[in-house]
């Protein structure tokens, strides 16, 4: 049994106090959105940000997306049992991930500018099969992910306060829930960014304490010598050092993550929400800049808080002094904490528990829209109401949060009963649901894909990777197959690269055996409605001219350099090249690589915190100086240019007819627009 380090109190207070703090945060700022912005909520806006997203958003909240519990148990996990090379691992697979997803958010934006999800376009190019067929991966997805959060963040509050798991599934969502239906995917962006900024300043005070300033390290040459000391009392299990790259284990299971992970990039609709909804300017930037700035956020974790664990356990200061921590603390990703609660005590262990709290609470909202949008768009309009109207979406999405928010935490519950870890469910998912990366890659890069090919190579990638799962299992594991020894590191890696290339091929060979002829990708734009309740803005963030089609094709070939010098260069190239040398990182090497992660992180900080800002600025203006009184409401500046446009057509000459019908067309244009503006303002 794991002691906890932090009473009950701790867990509860963050769950039910944090979270109606940050509910109360984001209602109020929907509201001032609504007011003095004229960002009146209806279902365009709640499922897609009116679509204009700028690129400092679109970076925070891929900083905050890609940031699970998940990221920061697992890379203090990794960092106490394989060393240096854990944190460093984690770091570029996961970045990985993120900039080969930048390939499909640019060709959503080029393709489908009007997408809501991604499933919507295969609806329009495989028709209804092929749509339910691939809904089914996606919704799986959409609802592995979302457990997957509230596992890690309930596992981690009750092996760190004695808190109750099921009272953590249910409490740590639920704000998530209120605040999410209310102000919809805008007041996502806006929690993400406020979450990102607390986990980066936490992240700064943790790794420049831990390498600049505390009394037990306190500089990247005495942890190296600490790491030196304690490989002798408590070697590693591969018997190489925590200082060098060369453990095959370590490889092994970081590329399986990789592989796996991409299935809940790709087919998780809460990540290409973020490509719907951002403008089509800031797509490339924005998730560039994310990917860069989330790198180094379990980099410098794991270099901080997991090695800081493994190098203290030869000082009184550790939590488990003077043994090295149990399979069981090790298998409930405690390291992280453990680490903190080192180096700072309790408050440190409490930081922890604030950042997780910040990972998931980000995470869920992402989520909670994703499967409203799947919900409303994807099933009640296209199979229940097809005309349904702008309200009756809004409604709709209302109740999914809702729904959704509870299935996540039940579902949360029944992993923690099942004895079911963070790690073996991000292992398991890839295996399951890979084949949904080439299917919807394919669908809109390739005009010759079939329908035939989705509905035969996406199950038959499924069926080949769990049958080559297991098969790897009985090999490598000495023939016994269970839950433990499925997650052999080498039968995780066949599994998760069978499900993912072989389903790849699948759908290559048959489109070519059984062709049915060339799809016109202009179809998407064609096909895919806007509800009827869409503003000005939003129509203008529609808008794709010939220069933005031009510069997103650009962008999409830069997109594919990034690409080749991260994975080829940096995941593959330099990955072997460390392993292949075996040795271990000299004092100085050592140094000189936690100096520039110090650095970078530093840097990044001040990026995801200063950019949003200064692209927000006019609107951070407008509020202000509405809430000092110094501006009126949107409402009331609409029914003063209301006026203004009636006394100018009361004066115009009564014989220009066309003028006088236009200006009519615009009189009750913006009547309907004040009308909806005084009712949202009433409410």
């Amino acid at each position: 049994m794991v002691e906890p380090i932090l009473s009950q109190g701790y867990g509860y207070g963050f769950a039910v106090g944090v979270g109606s703090g940050f509910a109360i945060l984001m209602v109020t700022i929907s509201f001032l959105l609504s007011k003095y912005m004229g960002q009146a909520q209806n279902s365009e806006r709640f499922s897609t940000a009116s679509r204009n997203v700028g690129s400092g958003l679109i970076a925070s909240s891929t900083v905050s997306a890609w940031t699970w519990p998940a990221t920061l148990l697992l890379s203090g996990t990794w960092s106490y049992i394989y060393g240096i090379s854990g944190a460093w691992l984690y770091a570029v697979g996961g970045t990985v991930q993120i900039t080969l997803f930048a390939f499909l958010a640019l060709q959503i934006k080029r393709r489908a500018p009007t997408a809501h999800t991604v499933s919507e376009t295969i609806h329009v190019r495989f028709g209804e099969a092929g749509h339910l067929m691939y809904l089914c991966y996606c919704a799986a997805t959409n609802v592995m992910v979302s457990s997957l959060l509230l596992l890690g963040g309930s596992q981690a509050f009750a092996a760190a306060t004695g808190m109750h798991t099921v009272a953590a599934s249910f409490l740590i969502p639920v704000t998530v829930v209120i605040y999410t239906a209310l102000g919809g995917l805008k007041a996502t962006f806006i929690s993400d960014w406020v979450h990102t900024v607390i986990v980066y300043i936490i992240l700064i005070v943790i790794a420049y304490t831990v390498f600049c300033t505390s009394p037990l390290i306190g500089s990247p040459g005495k942890m190296w010598d600490l790491l030196k000391a304690v490989e002798k009392v408590f070697p590693k299990a591969s018997g190489t050092s925590y200082l060098s790259f060369k453990d095959r284990d370590m490889v092994l299971l970081t590329w399986s993550v990789m592989l796996g992970g991409l299935s809940s990039v790709f087919g998780d609709p809460g990540y290409s929400q973020r490509a719907i909804a951002s403008d089509s300017k800031s797509v490339f930037v924005g998730y560039m800049m994310g990917g860069i700035c989330w790198m180094i956020i379990p980099f410098a974790l794991g270099s901080s808080a997991g090695l800081a664990c493994r190098a203290l356990l030869l000082s009184p200061a550790s939590m488990t002094y003077p043994r090295q921590l149990t399979d069981e603390e090790v298998g409930a990703s405690l390291p992280f904490l453990y680490g903190l609660a080192s180096i700072f005590g309790k408050s440190g262990a409490a930081a922890g528990l604030v950042m997780l709290e910040m990972s998931v609470t980000s995470a869920t909202s992402a989520e909670l829209i994703a499967f409203s949008t799947i919900v409303t768009y994807d099933m009640y309009r296209t199979y229940v109401k097809p005309q349904a109207t702008g309200k009756q979406l809004i409604r709709t999405s209302h109740a999914s949060v809702i729904f959704f928010g509870l299935f996540m935490a039940a579902l949360a519950v029944v992993f923690n009963y099942c004895h079911v870890t963070v790690g073996w469910l991000l292992s398991f998912v890839g295996i399951v649901l890979n084949p949904e990366v080439p299917a919807v890659t394919l669908s809109l890069f390739w005009p010759r894909m079939t329908k035939l090919s989705l509905l035969i190579g996406v199950p038959l990638g499924t069926v080949s990777g769990i049958v080559c799962w297991i098969g790897a299992t009985y090999h490598f594991a000495g023939g016994v197959v269970n839950r433990n020894t499925l997650m052999t590191p080498e039968a995780t890696f066949i599994g998760n690269i069978v499900s993912l290339f072989s389903c790849a091929v699948y759908i290559v060979a048959i489109s070519l055996i059984k062709p049915d002829g060339k799809f016109r990708m202009e179809r998407y734009r064609d096909e895919l409605q806007i509800a009827d309740d869409i503003d000005s803005e939003e129509k203008e963030a529609l808008t794709l001219t010939e220069d933005d089609d031009r510069l997103l094709g650009i962008q999409t070939y830069l997109s594919l350099f990034i690409n080749v010098f991260l994975f080829l260069g940096v995941y593959v190239i330099l990955t072997c090249a460390l392993y292949g040398w075996g040795k271990d990182l000299s004092r100085g090497s050592f140094t000189a690589f936690m100096v520039v992660m110090l650095v970078w992180l530093l840097l990044a900080a001040v990026y995801i915190i200063l950019a949003p800002l200064w692209q927000g600025r006019r609107a951070i203006k407008t509020i202000v100086a509405g809430l000092c009184g110094c501006s009126a409401s949107y409402a009331d500046k609409q029914a003063a240019q209301l006026e203004d446009t009636k006394y100018n057509i009361k004066m115009a000459p009564s014989s220009d007819s066309v003028t006088s019908e236009s200006a009519l067309s615009v009189i009750g244009e913006q009547t309907n627009r004040f009308d909806h503006l005084q009712k949202q303002n009433n409410v």
